[in-house]
């Protein structure tokens, strides 16, 4: 796994950086830059484990779409904390599979939607795009929380799969441990409603905890509660 991405010359981007570091995720392509601190956010987290986030890009604002390279992957996994340029960057540099997570929401750049593979939205997103959306003819993905996930092709449901019973303290992190879970589980031949349900179960394990990079689970977890 490589990430592209931008951090400020701060102490924030050390604390940012070092889970992954630890993990083995290469960051050779995550650009440091003077002109903005590393991007923050602000979470607020509900009794019943349900979250609001208020984002602070900063540093990832500042990432060039010269200094992308998004080549010869299998997958990119992009979202929409980096500008329109740089998500358009890479979804013109893609070879693999390219998967757009709209989130925070906006607006996707028309190229880079052209170019989608995967959409995936969650409802209050989908609500968000969907005039958007509708003219979309790609693999849709809306997750709903505890109540699973739906995929759509030129607006037909074509698969779905609901998470384990699980005892939820903390959602932040659980969307994006689903996206991570499905598009490994894509690129790896599993077909659409396993990957659903892969991905699911991932994304159930990480509202378990607390955190966000700390929530995530590993392969051998989703396989155990599999």
């Amino acid at each position: 796994v490589t990430l592209i991405g931008a951090v400020g010359d701060d102490t924030t981007a050390g604390a940012a950086l070092a889970i992954l570091r630890s993990d083995g995720v290469d960051l050779s392509r995550v650009v440091t830059t003077q002109e903005a601190a590393t991007g923050v956010a602000q979470i607020v987290v509900a009794n019943d484990g349900e979250n609001q986030i208020a984002v602070a890009p900063g540093a990832n604002h500042k990432l060039e779409a010269g200094a992308v390279d998004a080549s010869g992957f299998d997958v990119v996994l992009c979202q929409l904390e980096v500008t329109d340029e740089v998500v358009v960057t890479a979804a013109e540099q893609a070879t693999g599979l390219f998967c757009l997570n709209a989130a925070p929401s906006r607006p996707i750049p028309e190229p880079a939607l052209e170019r989608c593979d995967v959409v995936i939205v969650n409802e209050t997103e989908n609500a968000m795009l969907h005039a958007q959306l509708e003219r979309y003819d790609g693999l849709l993905i809306v997750t709903k929380g505890a109540a699973g996930a739906d995929a759509f092709r030129g607006g037909v449901m074509i698969a779905s799969a609901q998470p384990p019973s699980v005892v939820a303290v903390d959602a932040v992190g659980a969307g994006d441990t689903f996206c991570g879970s499905l598009v490994v589980s894509l690129a790896a031949g599993l077909d659409l409603g396993e990957a659903l349900r892969r991905a699911c179960v991932a994304g159930a394990l990480a509202a378990t905890r607390r955190g966000a990079q700390p929530s995530i689970p590993t392969a051998a977890e989703v396989a155990d509660l599999l």
